[in-house]
């Protein structure tokens, strides 16, 4: 007897490798890759058919992205490493719609860019004393005119700390991320919309703010967070306190947290990937971890957890299951 084969769609690549993918390319179109290199990408493009996949899709993408007719964008992805290399971070946000990525970052030609590196929290003081904290790995574009003040967080994490305007007509303040704005009303507070974030965060410290986003205005209060997105803002919530401020002053706190999502915020921080295995994804873990010193957060994972580490190079960790006979 013959058995018949349905044919459907692929099934979905997991959003990690999808990053995974778009980082190996990036190391390679950087253009200073070595033999070394080469073998560890085969070896991690061999790995699964979902890496196969995966692979594919960032060749494809970069051959869509290369094939622009001359423009903002075409210039943007010749121009500079740094900036093939944001592109390339982008292609593994598979629930993007196509037009608005590319919408969006057409976006970022607009006022004076501001950008930390992996593992760097960037202090920028604005021009009408307004005072920013980027997080790691954060881009912002900044254009002040007559009309308004506009911080654009193209990606990444930043605190603000709201200044009066100096201009004898004052002009509003905003925070933009592709999902809507944020205007304070005299505040402290952070927005987020990190690579792999499929929404903007809000948390307000002091004061309040006023989140618009899909023709919704909802406002937050101090000791408030909340979360906007496709669907516009959702409901403010009571933040965690010291553990949603943690982050600028370097630390991550983790109450009873997953580990797999610990994971994933440490590795934010650093270059590489840092990797959980599945097996010990859905442990729980509390503490504080210093997210700038990912060696020191390891160690206090394994003193903690019945977890081992495993170490292909500096740039490539896997929290694995301890192993007692190893």
């Amino acid at each position: 007897m013959s058995s018949a084969v349905t044919a459907g769609a692929e099934p979905p690549i997991d959003p990690i490798i999808l990053r995974e993918a778009a980082e190996w390319l990036t190391r390679l179109h950087e253009g200073d890759a070595g033999p070394r290199d080469w073998e560890a990408i085969e070896c991690w493009r061999t790995t699964s058919p979902a890496h196969g996949r995966a692979w594919q899709r960032a060749e494809a993408l970069l051959g869509d992205l290369r094939a622009l007719p001359g423009g903002p964008l075409r210039a943007t992805l010749e121009r500079t490493a740094a900036r093939r290399r944001h592109l390339l971070r982008m292609l593994w946000l598979p629930l993007l719609p196509a037009a608005g990525w590319l919408g969006w970052q057409q976006l970022r030609i607009d006022g004076e860019r501001f950008r930390s590196a992996t593992g760097e929290q960037r202090p920028v003081t604005l021009a009408d004393g307004t005072r920013l904290l980027l997080n790691t790995d954060t881009e912002i574009a900044v254009d002040f005119n007559t009309g308004a003040r506009t911080i654009r967080l193209l990606g990444g994490e930043i605190l603000v700390t709201s200044a009066p305007d100096p201009s004898p007509v004052p002009r509003p303040l905003r925070v933009v991320t592709q999902d809507g704005s944020v205007r304070p009303i005299g505040t402290r507070f952070s927005v987020r919309r990190a690579h792999g974030d499929e929404a903007s965060r809000v948390v307000v410290f002091e004061g309040a703010v006023e989140v618009t986003g899909h023709g919704q205005r909802a406002r937050v209060d101090a000791g408030q967070r909340l979360e906007f997105g496709a669907s516009g803002p959702g409901r403010a919530q009571a933040h965690a306190g010291v553990g949603d401020e943690a982050w600028t002053q370097g630390m991550v706190v983790a109450r009873r947290m997953r580990l797999s999502d610990l994971i994933a915020e440490l590795d934010r921080y650093h270059p590489g990937f840092l990797r959980c295995h599945p097996d010990v994804a859905d442990l729980r873990i509390s503490g504080t971890f210093p997210a700038l010193a990912r060696e020191r957060s390891l160690q206090l994972l394994a003193e903690t957890l019945p977890v081992q580490l495993r170490q292909r190079s500096s740039y490539w960790v896997t929290v694995e299951p301890f192993a007692s006979g190893r």
